[in-house]
């Protein structure tokens, strides 16, 4: 897996496995979740900031492939990343998302 620049928006990837068990692997490492959870919280931030009613949160460049949600679906993305940086006990990231929230 390689990324652009973490500043931009949406998050661009490029996914490269040889068999699908590679795919299983990537998803439970700290790296890649840690990654996708960042990527999803500026992207949505960016989309409230910008009142827009849906987001793009990351591109697969490879697969011409983009994730995108609607406006309706922010509050419960960004439930399950507050549960995540629960988990990290980030409650610091966990505060600045229920503010993030409370804008939609």
């Amino acid at each position: 897996m390689s990324k652009n620049t973490e500043s931009e928006i949406p998050l661009t990837l490029k996914l490269v496995f040889e068999e699908i068990e590679d795919i299983e692997v990537l998803k439970q490492s700290e790296e890649f979740l840690e990654l996708i959870h960042k990527g999803a919280v500026a992207a949505i931030k960016q989309a409230v900031r910008k009142n827009k009613s849906d987001c793009v949160l990351f591109v697969i460049e490879n697969l011409n492939l983009k994730i995108k949600i609607d406006k309706s679906q922010y509050k419960k993305l960004l439930d399950t990343c507050i549960k995540y940086y629960e988990k990290l006990e980030d409650y610091a990231t966990c505060q600045r998302l229920v503010r993030i929230k409370e804008r939609i």
